[in-house]
């Protein structure tokens, strides 16, 4: 908790010691009004479970209403769930209060560029710097505000000085490896995004970040992948203490839902259901709460009581995209290919453009036994999102099944640039250049697979079969 100062007038000059009680009364009272202000309000369309949330925070500011910290943890509240307008009012309220507290003064940034209020802005930091040089939060933002008003090279300073206090924070390191794309430095670019890369492994917006020093480095088929895990990224936060206290106040259907899926991503499905468990109380039949619901249990190990949820979310919306994509995959979990081919061929009428709906199509088909129908699915979804490995390698199944060796050299031959340190990959395409007479070929790609793995049994295997394709007189076609 944030101690509340009250805030003191000019000093006074008492010329009789008659008045010396009085004045130890204000010595020891302070003097001067108190700095008060009234809570933010939330809109009248406000949700039952966001009132829940913030009216008894309300009723805290309404008995201490100039509580710098009950101002801010309103402003919190509002800004969990997004509501802008209120949450501005609140941080304002709070860092006209105690404006010593860099926390109202950055959340009051977040809330005034969300809600589109940059009139100013810039201007209001620049004349913050003294008073919070040594705060990263601040001077991450103060990079941000100086980049988007063209000052490359004091937006720089900013993120420099930032990164010195707080060493290897992603946010930072992204932002220099951007500001270093925009100078013409991507080799330093690729440099910070890959220091990124070490606290925040996979993340989206660092992806983008390394991918954009790639391609800047001349390097695009590197770069791809990298830019399409990125696409739509947005950018990272500074963490602090306000940023930490978010997800303790999320309390609109929407804010928990999409905190149930981080939850989940981060391997806590149990708690992840217990909050949509609410929502569907507050909102039943949520399709999107069906949705998480259904993936928190399938992470728990409960398949059926999640197709239940699904079924329920089709009964809302028989055409959601999302729906027809959860119960596919969970129909081929639970291993029912004939029923997940319905839902997967629907998806696709619906979505034709979407790689990941013609993905699950092949995977239905090939389980289906339908081979040569699956490798035109697979082809598909690869045309619209090429260098998936999983794809390839299933493309490449279909096609050995349907006998078309080519085709399943060519999607193996894929996978293996994806992934070169996987071992079944390399050692298949082996035995299929060896089918297919390409001995030169294969005898290439076992002598590096031997140099980088020694005797490996499956390697060996290999070469054995190599072996006996030359002594049976078998040769390059």
């Amino acid at each position: 908790m944030f101690a509340w100062n009250p805030a003191h007038s000019r000093p006074f000059s008492l010329s009789s010691s008659l008045l010396l009680p009085t004045a130890l009364a204000f010595v020891l009272i302070g003097c001067g009004p108190t700095v008060t202000r009234p809570p933010a309000r939330p809109a009248a369309s406000t949700g039952p479970l966001v009132l829940e949330l913030i009216n008894p925070q309300i009723n805290r500011i309404e008995r201490a209403p100039g509580d710098p910290e009950e101002h801010g943890t309103l402003g919190l509240m509002y800004e969990a769930n997004q509501m802008w307008g209120p949450a501005t009012q609140s941080f304002s309220n709070a860092a006209d209060i105690d404006p010593a507290n860099p926390i109202w003064t950055v959340h009051l940034y977040v809330s005034r560029k969300s809600l589109g209020e940059t009139t100013g802005e810039w201007q209001r930091l620049e004349a913050l710097v003294d008073r919070f040089a040594a705060n990263p939060p601040f001077l991450y933002i103060l990079g941000q505000e100086r980049l988007a008003n063209g000052e490359i090279g004091a937006a720089q300073q900013a993120f420099e000085k930032c990164l010195r206090i707080a060493p290897g924070e992603p946010a930072t390191l992204v932002a220099l490896s951007e500001l270093m794309n925009l100078t013409g430095n991507p080799q330093q670019a690729l440099q910070l995004a890959q220091q990124a890369l070490v606290k925040a492994p996979g993340h989206p917006t660092v992806l983008n970040a390394r991918g954009l020093a790639l391609r800047a480095l001349g390097r695009s088929d590197d770069a791809k992948s990298d830019l399409q895990a990125g696409l739509n990224a947005t950018k990272l936060s500074f963490p602090d203490e306000g940023l930490r206290r978010l997800s303790g106040y999320f309390a609109a259907p929407q804010m928990i839902i999409s905190h149930s899926a981080d939850l989940i991503e981060a391997g806590y499905p149990a708690r992840a259901e217990g909050l949509l468990h609410k929502v569907l109380l507050s909102k039943p039949g949520d399709k999107d709460a069906l949705n998480n619901l259904a993936l928190a249990l399938k992470n728990l190990s409960r398949p059926e009581e999640a197709l239940t949820q699904l079924r329920e979310a089709l009964k809302t919306d028989p055409d959601y995209f999302p729906t027809l994509v959860n119960i596919t995959d969970l129909l081929l979990t639970l291993n029912r290919p004939e029923e997940a081919l319905t839902h997967a061929q629907k998806s696709v009428e619906i979505d034709g453009e979407n790689a990941l709906a013609h993905r699950q199509l092949g995977m239905s088909l090939i389980r289906v036994r339908n081979f040569p129908a699956a490798l035109i699915s697979f082809e598909n979804s690869l045309s619209l999102q090429p260098g998936i490995f999983a794809c390839h390698a299933a493309a490449s199944e279909a096609a050995l099944a349907s006998g078309n060796l080519e085709a399943a050299t060519n999607h193996l031959s894929e996978a293996s640039k994806l992934r070169p340190n996987f071992l079944p990959a390399q050692v298949n395409l082996v035995h299929l250049l060896i089918r297919q007479g390409q001995l030169d070929e294969a005898d290439r790609r076992l002598k590096d697979l031997f140099d980088r793995l020694g005797d490996h049994p499956e390697v060996v295997k290999a070469y054995d079969a190599l072996l006996r394709a030359r002594s049976s007189g078998g040769g390059n076609r």
